[in-house]
C-alpha cells in the first residue's frame, strides 16, 4: 500500500496564488478600504490520497506488500502468511497451497523458484505479488496455479544472505545465499545444511488381526507396540550453483545442485502386549537407517522470436543413489533385519511453442517427455532385484483468450506411456484436460471455476514382487501389474476485496479417483499381507470454507480467520465416510520496527490420500511470535504450543476386513518449542539484482518397495 501526503501549506507561493483566486471570486461584491491593502492566504487541510494494494483481475490479481510486510517478514513464505492474499492458504510449516488445498508453484521474475529460492530472497527487493490460475504464459511450464514475485531490477553488484534457525528441540537450519550480477550475466551460489537430533519420535502401534480358520471361523486378537524410549537423528548438506542470461528476447538459466541426507539412526524400542494373551509379553527393538546422495541439473530456455511468437524448453535431469536398511527385534519371536540399494536415473525436456493472435488469444502447443529408470537390489528377508523403466511423451495444445472482464483457457492432449517391470512390458495411452474460466466485474469481485483430469502412472516403487517381512506379523509386496489410475478434479471460488482494509473469500472443490490402486491387507501364513490392489472401490473428497482478513488502524493490525470442512467417501477395501470441520485465526500487530503475531489452528481429521483408508486427526496448534528488523537484520522469537509438556501429536487411524490399525505419533511439533530465527543480509555495488536465488536440489525418487 502506498500513501502520499500533499502539504499545500508548505508550498508559500502555490497557496498565495490559490488565495488570491479564491479571494477573486469569492469576495468581489465584499470590498472594503481596509482589504484591498492585505489579502490573507487560508491553510488548506492535509490531502491524503490512499492507492489501492488488492486488485482482482479475470487473468491475474495483483497484490502489493506494505513496507511493514516486508521489513517484518523473513522469507516469501513469511510474506505470503502476512500479505494474507485471499486466494491462498499458508500452513504453519510454511506450505503453500490453494484454498482448496492444491499444490501452488511459485516463480520469481516468471522462472521456477523452490523453498530455498524463497527463503534467500531479500524482501525490501519485492514490488508486488500476481496470483495466476490455469495460465497460458509459456513462462510458467503449465502449471495450474502460480504465484509470482515480481523484483526490483538493478544494474550490476551483489549480495550476500545468512539465513539460520534453532529451536530447543534440537533442530536448526543454516543457509548462504550470494549473488553477483554484471551486466547481463547473473551468478548464485549457495549451501546450507539442516540437523535434527531428537529422542521424541516414533508411535504407539495399535493392531487388530482377524484371522480365517479352518473351520471358517475368525480369530481376533489385539497386538500393541508400547514405545518406551526413541531417538532419531537427521542431517542433510546441499551445495547449488546458477547461471542466468537474461536479454530483451533470450532467457537461459542453468542450475546444477546436489544433495547429500543422512538419516544414521532412527531407534524406538518398548513392549510388545496381545489381548486375549495368545503370545507373553515381549520386548522390542526396531531401527532404520537411510542415505540419500543426488545430483540434478534444470535448465530453462525462453526465446521471443517475433511480438507474437516465442518458444520455451525446460531440460532436466536428476540421479540418485539411495541406501537403506532396518532391523526389528522382538524378545523370544527372532530378528528381521532387510536392506535395499537403488540407482535411478530421470530424465525430462519440456518444448512449448506460443503464438499469440492478438486480440483473440494465445496458443500454446506443448511437447513433454520423460524417461526414468530404477535398478533395485533387496537384501534380507527378501533377497532379488528389480528393474524398471518409465516413458512417456505428451503433446498437447492450450488456448486462452481475454476478453475484459473474462478470461477462459482449455486445454487438451494425450500421454503415450511405456512402462518396463522385469518381464511386464505395458503400453497405454491416456487424455488429459483442462478447463478454466474466470469473470471480474470489476477490480473488486472475481470468480473462478476450473476442471481438470488426467491419469497418474504408478511409481516404480509399488511394482516390486518382492516380499519383505518387517515383523512377525505383517509383511508387504508390490505388483507388478498396475496400470495408470483416472483422477478429475473441478472447483469454483469467489473473492471480494473491496478496500485495503478488508478480504474475504469462499470456495468448494471436490477430487474423484477411477480406477485406483489401494494397499489391501489379506491373511497370510506369517499373519498379515500387505499387497496393492486395483481396482479398489470409489474414491471422492470434497474441500469447502470460507476465509477473510480485516486490517485495522492504518494496517498496524491485521486479524484473518478461516473455516474449513473436509469430506471423504473411500470405497472397498475400507469403506470410510468422515467429515470433520476446523478453523483457524491469526493476528498481526506492527509497532515501528517491532512486529508481533499469534495464530491458533484447530484440531481437524482430514483424508491421508486416495491410496490409503488412513484418516487423520490432528491437535490443535497455536503460536506466538514477536520481531525486530532493520534494513540488514531481522529476528523472529517463536513460542509454539506453550502450554502443552507432552510428546503427542497426529493420530490415524485405518479399518479394514482382516486388519485395522491405529497410530499414535510422538513428535516435538506437539511439545512447547522455543525458536530463534536470524536473517542478516548485506549488498554491495550499485542496484543488485535480487532474486532466483541458487537452491537445494533433489533428485529422482527411488524405486524402493513403499
Amino acid at each position: 500500500m502506498y500513501m502520499r501526503v500533499i502539504k499545500y501549506n508548505s508550498m508559500r507561493r502555490v497557496s498565495t496564488w490559490l488565495a488570491i483566486m479564491l479571494s477573486a471570486m469569492v469576495a468581489i461584491p465584499a470590498y472594503s478600504q481596509e482589504d484591498t491593502d492585505t489579502i490573507k492566504a487560508r491553510e488548506l487541510k492535509e490531502v491524503v490520497v490512499d492507492a489501492r494494494n488488492q486488485r482482482l483481475g479475470a487473468e491475474v490479481s495483483t497484490y502489493i506488500p506494505t513496507a511493514k510486510q516486508k521489513n517484518a517478514a523473513q522469507t516469501a513464505a513469511d510474506l505470503l502468511n502476512r500479505m494474507a492474499i485471499p486466494q491462498l492458504r499458508i500452513s504453519p510449516n510454511d506450505k503453500i497451497e490453494s484454498l482448496a488445498g492444491k499444490s501452488v508453484d511459485v516463480f520469481i521474475d516468471f522462472l521456477p523458484a523452490s523453498t530455498q529460492d524463497m527463503d534467500g530472497m531479500r524482501m525490501q527487493d519485492v514490488k508486488k505479488v500476481e496470483y495466476y490460475d490455469y495460465p497460458t504464459d509459456p513462462r510458467f511450464l503449465g502449471k495450474a496455479h502460480v504465484v509470482n514475485f515480481v523484483m526490483q531490477k538493478y544494474e550490476y553488484g551483489g549480495y550476500v544472505k545468512v539465513y539460520g534457525w534453532e529451536n530447543t528441540a534440537n533442530a536448526g537450519q543454516a543457509s548462504v545465499y550470494g549473488k553477483l550480477q554484471y551486466k547481463r550475466m547473473t551468478f548464485d551460489i549457495a549451501g546450507g545444511g539442516f540437523y535434527v537430533n531428537e529422542k521424541h519420535s516414533g508411535s504407539d502401534i495399535y493392531e487388530t488381526f482377524r484371522m480365517p480358520q479352518a473351520d471358517g471361523s475368525l480369530e481376533v486378537f489385539e497386538r500393541n507396540s508400547i514405545q518406551k524410549s526413541s531417538k532419531s537423528k537427521d542431517h542433510t548438506y546441499w551445495p547449488t550453483f546458477k547461471a542466468l542470461y537474461s536479454s530483451d528476447r533470450i532467457t537461459v538459466l542453468n542450475l546444477i545442485g546436489a544433495d547429500f541426507n543422512q538419516s544414521p539412526v532412527n531407534e524406538q524400542s518398548g513392549s510388545i502386549q496381545y489381548s486375549p494373551e495368545i503370545s507373553p509379553q515381549a520386548d522390542y527393538y526396531n531401527n532404520s537407517a537411510r542415505r540419500v546422495n543426488s545430483f540434478s541439473y534444470n535448465g530453462y530456455w525462453n526465446f521471443i522470436l517475433t511480438d507474437k511468437n516465442s518458444i520455451t524448453f525446460s531440460p532436466a535431469y536428476a540421479y540418485s543413489h539411495t541406501n537403506t536398511s532396518s532391523l526389528y527385534v522382538e524378545d523370544g519371536i527372532g530378528e528381521y533385519n532387510n536392506a535395499a540399494k537403488d540407482d535411478s536415473h530421470q530424465i525430462q525436456a519440456n518444448l512449448t511453442y506460443t503464438h499469440s493472435f492478438g486480440k483473440w488469444g494465445t496458443l500454446n502447443a506443448m511437447l513433454k517427455t520423460e524417461i526414468t529408470t530404477n535398478s533395485t537390489i533387496y537384501s534380507g528377508t527378501s533377497n532379488t532385484s528389480d528393474n524398471a523403466h518409465i516413458y512417456r511423451i505428451g503433446p498437447g495444445v492450450q488456448y486462452s483468450i481475454s476478453k475484459g472482464k473474462i478470461y477462459g483457457m482449455v486445454g487438451f492432449g494425450y500421454n503415450f506411456d511405456r512402462q518396463e517391470y522385469m518381464d511386464y512390458k505395458d503400453n497405454s495411452a491416456s487424455p488429459w484436460i483442462d478447463f478454466s474460466l474466470q469473470y471480474s466485474p470489476n477490480d473488486r469481485h472475481s470468480i473462478r471455476g476450473n476442471f481438470h483430469h488426467d491419469e497418474t502412472m504408478p511409481s516404480s516403487s509399488f511394482r516390486s514382487a518382492a516380499v519383505i517381512q518387517s515383523n512377525p506379523l505383517m509383511s508387504y509386496t508390490g505388483n507388478p501389474n498396475l496400470e495408470s489410475f483416472g483422477s478429475y478434479h473441478a472447483g469454483i471460488d469467489y473473492s471480494f476485496v473491496p478496500d485495503n482494509r478488508l478480504s474475504l473469500s469462499a470456495f468448494a472443490s471436490t477430487w474423484i479417483v477411477d480406477n485406483r490402486y489401494v494397499y489391501d491387507y489379506i491373511p497370510s501364513e506369517t499373519g498379515i499381507l500387505r499387497t496393492i490392489k486395483q481396482p479398489g472401490g470409489s474414491y471422492s473428497q470434497w474441500n469447502y470454507g470460507v476465509y477473510g482478513t480485516l486490517r485495522l488502524l492504518d494496517n498496524r493490525l491485521q486479524l484473518s480467520a478461516q473455516i474449513n470442512a473436509a469430506s471423504v467417501r473411500n470405497g472397498e477395501p475400507y469403506n470410510l465416510n468422515k467429515t470433520s470441520l476446523g478453523y483457524a485465526i491469526q493476528a498481526n500487530y506492527y509497532l515501528g520496527s517491532w512486529s508481533f503475531s499469534g495464530l491458533y489452528y484447530s484440531a481437524q481429521g482430514y483424508p491421508d490420500g486416495c491410496m490409503v483408508g488412513t484418516w487423520m486427526h490432528t491437535k490443535a496448534f497455536y503460536r506466538i511470535q514477536a520481531g525486530w528488523s532493520n534494513s540488514t537484520w531481522n529476528l523472529q522469537l517463536q513460542l509454539a504450543n506453550f502450554a502443552r509438556w507432552n510428546w503427542g501429536y497426529n493420530k490415524s487411524e485405518m479399518h479394514s476386513r482382516y486388519y485395522d490399525k491405529t497410530e499414535q505419533t510422538y513428535s516435538i511439533n506437539a511439545h512447547a518449542l522455543a525458536r530463534l530465527a536470524v536473517t542478516y543480509t548485506f549488498g554491495f555495488g550499485k542496484k543488485v539484482n535480487r532474486g532466483d536465488e541458487a537452491t537445494q536440489q533433489s533428485g529422482v525418487n527411488s524405486g524402493i518397495l513403499k
